[in-house]
């Protein structure tokens, strides 16, 4: 991945810098990491930024309150800004800011509008938090005017669905934005022969590459940063059998059966991989449907989710498995090396053994090229899988991640009409782009046939792409965190591969009232095949509904060869919170989907902003604004902008992201000693007041050098260095001097 495009971590220039704010470093008595400004051996000390993470989970709806405080070390005044994750399925709805013990609730606006309001807020001299979307799974939390040795605290909430799959519930929560790689500019170059004239325009496929870009920490040269802390209160409504996280060791209280508070053992964690909480019912307790529903006014919004028969309660004779082709497409560019490298090629290899002789394969690897095993796929014999195994074990991770190309090898179908074939793709990739547009509109124009697989691999995959190309591509999604969950989760992709099991899916109203039948909206409009172990999940939306214990929601496909439907009575439907915001934020995903097959895009931009306005949420169209209406910096005082810097995910090798001679931040004093950064409050306190009693320390980053060792010993090797001399000088004969 060498050749990222990262952007200014300080954006400064002229007299922005407020004189009292700029240092050196002989002025520094504590840790500090140290920014370089336009004045010429002066600098600033960067923000320092922590996190406190909530999430309640009731049955299948997750809400997640995320507060972080930004604190301003320097004596000058600063716009912090803050690039991070979140689930690319989140609802984000909620803002609010605490200054002092005065609370400021965000509003949503259209996105233009409310940076306008921000940034006139900034330049009055007032507190502002502009809360701003990126991707749907990458959000940016600027912050303005903190005064000098302030504390500003920002909260936002977002609802979500739990993941279910194979008996499995799951809940993740992404702590850092990985670094991406973002393709070039391309130069079109157009010629007019009649008179010679030649103009070119720039295509950019990342428009927005410099929001995208953050500064990352060196964890060689510098000790990680942004501190987390992180609770779940978790209430699944059944008896929870086991409870685990792959990543992190946590701590899990009981409450009752079906209640429990997980917390993390080691408190405060550095934001550097993602967090994951599994569990799992007790042995026959898993629900098989589940039915919940919330009413805004003359609107009943639903959620379900069914999960399908186990296989073995059909005869296994009735299920033909078809004959497959498979192409394997594995990413090796350097955001790859380490551990992510290790499991990718563990997971191929894996999945190579598990290919049947009737069975046809080939492979594509990718960097800044690409590279395809065989002219075309062949049978999985013996010999060809030989070939194939040495090829996957001796690739190596380096260069950039041009994922695009290598999409379009793989999606390169011979026989697009075969209809006795499944054609599957399995991608393995961190999908660590900042192209993934480009992606989606490959896969929507040419997938033809195929089914495409996404494995995510690595502490911090890109979500977004990995959920979304496998939406679009009709496959699922897999994710390897770690080379312990290799074996497991790719045996339960081949399931999955092996037997697609519930096709032509639909869904239909049934009501007392058939007059109505146009006040029923569906979400998705097209339910998806799925595979063994997968529930269906349906967001529905309705007038009046709820009148007759003989209105149902029907859900009939074909399962294992046969006719399946099942029957869901609504006035049994149990009360859930938030359901209505789960549904704009699909509506939303739906329309963003619609782009690559249309040229409308006004039409579906202005849909994207009414549905958001209405829901209150942030999109790609709207964001969350809050302004203090009080100026607190003093006019005619400048002030500093800081992108906040982030730590590189966990098994990442800087070297081969960055290359050798990059630097993204300077390197932190040498003299420092280990200090505080602040306090969190506890859960009892909404917004994490520093005034509060009940507070938890949460220690700044060692950023100390081993300056004093390397002093200590320059000294112990110059009186070395000396006493040689005499001893040289003594030895000499006839007191000839040297």
């Amino acid at each position: 991945m060498t050749g990222l495009i990262t952007a200014i971590m300080i954006v400064a220039g002229g007299n922005s810098w407020a004189a009292n704010g700029l240092v050196t470093p002989n002025d520094m008595k504590r840790g500090s990491l140290l920014l370089k400004t336009t004045k010429a051996g002066k600098m600033v000390e960067a923000i320092q930024l922590a996190t406190n993470v909530e999430i309640d989970i009731n049955g299948p709806i997750a809400r997640t309150k995320v507060t972080q405080r930004f604190r301003n070390p320097s004596d000058g005044w600063v716009e912090g800004t803050y690039v991070f994750p979140l689930p690319e399925t989140s609802a984000v709805d909620t803002l609010k800011m605490q200054i002092g013990d005065r609370f400021i609730e965000g509003v949503i606006k259209p996105k233009e509008e409310a940076r306008k309001i921000y940034d006139d807020a900034k330049r009055e001299g007032k507190k502002a938090s502009l809360v701003e979307q990126l991707r749907p799974n990458l959000f940016t939390n600027s912050v303005a005017n903190i005064g000098p040795q302030e504390i500003v605290v920002v909260q936002i909430e977002y609802q979500e669905t739990v993941r279910q799959s194979n008996g499995l519930f799951s809940l993740r929560f992404p702590m850092v934005a990985a670094p991406r790689y973002n393709p070039k500019p391309r130069i079109v170059e157009s010629v007019n022969f009649e008179n010679d004239e030649q103009w070119g325009t720039v295509k950019d496929p990342i428009p927005d590459r410099e929001e995208i870009t953050s500064p990352i920490i060196n964890p060689v040269k510098q000790a990680k940063s942004n501190p987390v802390t992180l609770n779940v209160n978790l209430a699944s409504g059944f008896p929870i059998g086991e409870i685990k996280s792959p990543f992190h060791d946590i701590t899990a209280d009981y409450k009752s059966k079906d209640q429990v508070t997980v917390s993390l053992s080691d408190h405060v964690v550095p934001a550097d991989r993602d967090f994951e909480l599994n569990w799992k019912a007790e042995p026959k307790k898993s629900p098989r449907v589940a039915l919940f529903r919330e009413t805004i006014g003359q609107d009943d919004y639903f959620l379900a989710f069914i999960t399908p028969p186990k296989l073995v309660q059909f005869e296994q004779d009735e299920i033909t498995t078809p004959d497959r082709e498979v192409i394997f497409v594995i990413d090796n560019s350097g955001s790859m090396a380490g551990p992510s490298m290790r499991q990718a090629k563990e997971s191929l290899l894996l999945a190579l053994a598990k290919l049947r002789n009737k069975d046809s394969f080939n492979i594509i690897r990718f960097d800044d090229t690409y590279e395809i095993l065989f002219p075309s796929a062949l049978k999985a014999n013996t010999g060809n899988l030989d070939v194939a195994k040495r090829f996957v074990s001796s690739l190596e991770a380096d260069g950039g991640t041009e994922m695009l190309p290598a999409l379009e090898a793989a999606l390169e179908d011979q026989t697009p009409h075969d209809k006795s074939t499944l054609r599957q793709i399995v991608f393995l990739t961190d999908g660590a782009i900042g192209n993934e547009k480009q992606m989606f509109d490959t896969i929507v124009k040419k997938r033809g046939r195929s089914r495409i697989f996404t494995v995510g691999i690595g502490s911090a995959p890109n979500s977004h792409f990995m959920n979304r190309a496998s939406s679009y591509g009709k496959g699922t999604f897999t994710h390897i965190g770690s080379e312990q969950q290799v074996r497991s989760r790719m045996n339960e992709l081949f399931t999955k591969l092996e037997t697609p099991v519930l096709t032509d899916l639909h869904a239909n109203w049934t009501e007392s009232n058939k007059s109505e039948k146009n006040n029923f909206e569906m979400s998705p409009s097209q339910l998806p095949d799925l595979y063994s172990g997968e529930p269906v999940v349906i967001l529905a939306k309705a007038k009046n509904t709820i009148r007759s214990v003989k209105e149902t929601l029907d859900v009939s496909g074909q399962f294992a060869n046969q006719p399946w439907t099942i029957k869901l009575p609504l006035h049994k439907a149990q009360q859930g919170n938030g359901i209505s915001k789960l549904w704009g934020r699909k509506k939303i995903a739906e329309i963003e989907g619609r782009y690559f097959l249309a040229d409308n895009w006004n039409v579906l931009d202005q849909e994207i902003l009414d549905t958001a306005t209405k829901y209150g949420l942030v999109s790609k169209m709207t964001s969350l604004v809050a302004v203090d209406i009080t100026p607190t910096r003093p006019t005619g005082t400048d002030y500093s902008s800081q992108e906040i810097a982030l730590n590189l995910p966990a098994g990442w090798d800087f070297e081969k992201v960055f290359g050798p001679d990059y630097n993204s931040v300077p390197e932190p004093l040498e003299d420092a000693s280990i200090s505080s950064l602040h306090t969190l409050a506890s859960r009892d306190t909404p917004l994490g007041d520093p005034s509060s009693a009940k507070v938890k320390s949460i220690p700044l980053p060692a950023t100390a050098t081993t300056a004093e060792l390397k002093i200590i010993f320059g000294i112990l090797i110059l009186l070395a260095t000396v006493l040689f001399m005499l001893v040289s000088r003594k030895m000499l004969p006839n007191g000839q001097r040297p």
